[in-house]
């Protein structure tokens, strides 16, 4: 019994460190672009918010898709040898052919992309250098929680998030701030943190590389109905803007993307419990006892602390965003009190994704994924033209309960089974 508490005590302060950590560099990420608002005009943020869009996009498709099966993988290879080197010679492929895809599409569609943002096509090269640093510390975020190292991992993405920050006050503080330095901000950002964690990754785990085509299949098969399901829930997340592109001024849109960005910045903490479970899932799935306890006494704990949060953030946000804007952006705060409705269907649900993922069931949870984005998209169009802003909010709120009473349905049905419950 003692060693039992003391097992417990050791995990929650664990959960607790990794959380807070992954809190604070979420939170600084979600930071920096809120001061840029306050430098930016209403119009001038639209522009900057659709040109995250574009690199956010290939993030999600070629970058972050590589998460899920990276962990899964390297933690049953860890198990079995003690070292990762299959599936980092694996991910290292993957983050190369990401790069090349990136600038290839960049340049071959520039002026496209130059006109949906509504920026120059030189304006498009920071718009590269941006996604680079991003990708640098993501690579090396889902490195470090690949290698078991939550707490480093957490550590990338805070120090990340600080540099980011310092540099956008220091651009702002010495009036050099403009779309482009904004811009080139992650670059500068993403490149450091892939400077320091390389002073703290442990080669031997990673190396010789030993690339397998047997190991690459299966990652590989992983990794594309991942990718499925990270653009689905990339247009879930960013495609409100497409339609708002059509219909509203970009103003507008600089107006719905800081109520957004802090709603994301938010949701983004339902994915740091993800992460943080994933590689729990993945050793445990077989489980049944240790499934029961993690499902029905951590979740409910963990969620009844996120509602608490997003409940305080409900009540403040008017004040807040009126103290520190002004006179500017007033529909933000409405925008983001709407989504937040939306966030509680997302905490309730996302703890069953590590079992999901751990079980494999990947073609389940991109489908759904799928779904909730063509919903998505298919009620923006719908509410947009009659409701402007609040309607692309709307949308996406009523898409993420339909979303979780599926995953709810499908774990009452099937999952309790596959898990012993």
């Amino acid at each position: 019994m003692l060693s039992r508490i003391k097992q417990q005590v050791k995990e929650g302060k664990t959960l607790i460190t990794f959380t807070s950590l992954q809190a604070t560099g979420e939170a600084l990420g979600m930071v920096a672009p809120l001061v840029v608002a306050k430098f930016f005009s209403e119009d001038l943020f639209g522009r900057y918010s659709l040109a995250k869009m574009v690199v956010f996009f290939f993030t999600s498709v070629l970058i972050a898709s590589a998460q899920a099966p990276f962990i899964v993988y390297a933690t049953q290879e860890r198990d079995k040898t003690g070292k990762i080197n299959m599936s980092f010679s694996i991910q290292c492929v993957f983050f190369a052919f990401s790069i090349i895809t990136f600038l290839s599409l960049n340049l071959i569609f520039n002026k496209a992309l130059a006109a949906f943002v509504g920026v120059s096509p030189a304006d498009l090269t920071f718009v590269s250098l941006a996604f680079i640093g991003i990708a640098l510390k993501t690579f090396f975020s889902n490195l470090f929680m690949a290698l078991g190292q939550r707490v480093k991992s957490s550590l990338a993405e805070v120090v990340f998030g600080s540099l980011a920050l310092v540099i956008v006050l220091v651009l702002c503080l010495t009036s050099n701030v403009s779309l482009r330095t904004v811009l080139s901000v992650y670059f500068v950002s993403g490149f450091l943190v892939a400077i320091l964690s390389l002073a703290t990754v442990n080669f031997k785990l990673l190396l010789p590389f030993d690339f397998s085509w047997g190991h690459f299949k299966y990652m590989f098969d992983f990794t594309k109905w991942v990718m499925l399901g990270s653009t689905a829930a990339y247009f879930v997340n960013w495609g409100d803007n497409i339609v708002l592109r059509s219909f509203v001024s970009m103003s507008d849109i600089g107006e719905y993307n800081l109520g957004y960005q802090i709603f994301k910045g938010i949701a983004t903490l339902a994915f740091v419990m993800n992460a943080y479970f994933l590689p729990f899932a993945s050793e445990n799935a077989e489980d049944s006892t240790k499934m029961r306890i993690y499902l029905f006494n951590k979740r409910p704990k963990v969620f009844l602390v996120c509602l608490i949060g997003v409940a305080l953030v409900f009540l403040l946000a008017p004040t807040i965003l009126r103290l520190f804007y002004g006179t500017t952006y007033q529909k933000s705060a409405t925008v983001l009190r709407v989504l937040l409705v939306g966030s509680v269907a997302l905490f309730y649900t996302i703890f069953y994704y590590p079992v999901l993922n751990a079980l494999k069931k990947y073609k389940f949870t991109q489908t759904i994924s799928l779904l909730q984005a063509v919903l998505n998209l298919v009620l923006d169009l719908v509410l947009v033209p009659v409701m402007g802003l609040l309607g692309a909010a709307v949308a996406t709120v009523l898409a993420y309960f339909c979303w979780a009473g599926v995953i709810e349905v499908y774990f009452r049905v099937k999952l309790r089974k596959l898990l012993k419950l």
